[in-house]
């Protein structure tokens, strides 16, 4: 084909240079490739009894069942912002070797110790380092959110879950028996349980709202960093969550006990239990679309000043 200069330009040439991701040629996207698969069957032997205790704690615990979709918007991250990725300039640096040494330290000592959680989080600290290790920190610090983001994939230590756990079921209990006696209903709590005259709630770890509140966290996160610019803007729309749960988990307990004292316990039970988690993280939801909003409101009005 020639072009308006009289020159022949080869098709076959410019298809070869068009590339997927922005590689900047196909050997180099090839490399690129091998070496991201050659490095990938290294942690997945080093991994191997590891991963498929995370996939099964996935699967069999419903406050981590949001763990499958978390390495999946990381990796959405990653190819959404490979055009500023590709432009990053490559500084290998041998300080990448210290978070690779201090996972690999970590993956051991896990293991042996039996702290699933030091075990899986290593991985994500291994990540880290191979990314300084070969591509330099500036490359590091392009994907350090998509990494970081990978946290939410691994389950809380025991000791962690509770101490956020039982002060919220503690709350929950509290705010809930508040409403109800101002509600005009008679209303006496111990502890956790809440008595009604007809109906008795044990607010349970299930019930405290942490499985609301960890889902609600990385749905906020992963929101603000497609949606929201800005660090400070992020942190006030992760920090918002906590309100919003305590305020929501309270309000599920009321309904709750209100239906058991209004039509029965059979009611408040089963199915109803089941579906008020899933509307009261609908009720989250729009109150996040609210919050968004409101933030996008002040920004807009910060530009318009002189």
């Amino acid at each position: 084909m020639n072009d308006s200069s009289g020159r022949v330009i080869d098709m076959n040439t410019i298809e070869s240079t068009s590339t997927p991701f922005g590689f900047a040629s196909r050997a180099a996207m090839a490399s690129t490739a091998f070496v991201v698969a050659a490095f990938a069957t290294l942690l997945g032997l080093l991994y191997a009894n590891v991963l498929p205790d995370l996939v099964h704690d996935w699967w069999d615990d419903p406050n981590y069942s949001h763990g499958f979709l978390v390495p999946l918007f990381s990796a959405y991250l990653v190819y959404q912002r490979r055009a500023s990725i590709l432009a990053t300039e490559f500084r290998p640096s041998w300080w990448g070797l210290a978070p690779i040494l201090i996972g690999i330290a970590s993956l051991v000592l896990g293991q042996v110790g039996a702290e699933a959680f030091v075990s899986r989080a290593s991985l994500i600290v291994i990540l880290a380092g191979l990314t300084w290790f070969h591509a330099g920190w500036p490359m590091l610090r392009a994907v350090m959110f998509p990494l970081a983001f990978l946290l939410f994939m691994v389950p809380l230590p025991a000791v962690l879950f509770y101490a956020v756990a039982f002060p919220l079921q503690g709350l929950a209990a509290q705010n809930a028996a508040w409403i109800l006696d101002h509600m005009g209903v008679p209303v006496l709590i111990d502890g956790n349980v809440i008595h009604l005259s007809h109906i008795s709630l044990g607010v349970t770890e299930a019930c405290s709202g942490i499985r609301s509140l960890i889902s609600l966290l990385a749905l906020a996160l992963a929101w603000a960093a497609l949606a929201l610019p800005g660090t400070v803007i992020m942190a006030i729309f992760a920090l918002v969550t906590i309100p919003i749960t305590i305020v929501a988990n309270a309000g599920r307990v009321v309904v709750t006990g209100l239906i058991g004292q209004w039509f029965g316990r059979q009611y408040a039970e089963g199915f109803f239990h089941m579906a008020s988690g899933w509307i009261i993280f609908v009720f989250a939801f729009m109150c996040l679309t609210m919050v968004d909003r409101g933030l996008r409101f002040v920004m807009a009005r910060k530009r318009r000043r002189p």
